[in-house]
């Protein structure tokens, strides 16, 4: 067996491989974020502060602080994509989808917060996945001749 073939096939079964498992955890997070819309007691929240970091490319970017009543306690919860502008204003009023069990664990229902996760893992696992297979394929055809 050449060298050529053994490294496609190599290459190939672990980019697919990569892929494989980002579509599975996009397959994971997606219905977890159907069961959460299904079983979802919603609540108004008021977005309290605009948390500023450091974004990857030295911008800043804020993470939407909201705060909700959940049997007359104040609960905060953190948004899970932060932004640049951000997509909240201070004081707006947004929807919560509470999670009852750890109320900690709540998260805004808008498209980014709910779908961003699901969109980017299942993009670059489909990515990769092509990609292994392609070359996966190569591989099986050279290995054959």
């Amino acid at each position: 067996m050449s060298e050529e073939p053994f490294f496609l096939l190599t290459f190939g079964g672990i980019f697919g491989g990569i892929g494989l498992l980002l579509l599975s955890l996009a397959v994971y997070f997606f219905t977890d974020t159907l069961q959460a819309q299904k079983s979802a007691f919603r609540v108004k929240g008021t977005v309290i502060e605009l948390e500023r970091s450091r974004g990857s490319k030295g911008g800043s970017v804020y993470t939407p602080v909201v705060e909700f009543a959940l049997n007359n306690q104040p609960v905060k919860i953190y948004g899970s994509v932060a932004s640049s502008p951000p997509a909240f204003e201070r004081g707006e009023v947004v929807e919560v989808i509470v999670n009852l069990k750890n109320p900690e664990e709540s998260r805004i229902d808008s498209f980014m917060e709910n779908w961003f996760v699901v969109l980017i893992l299942g993009l670059m696992g489909s990515i990769f996945s092509a990609i292994g297979g392609g070359v996966l394929y190569q591989g099986v055809k050279s290995w054959k001749r």
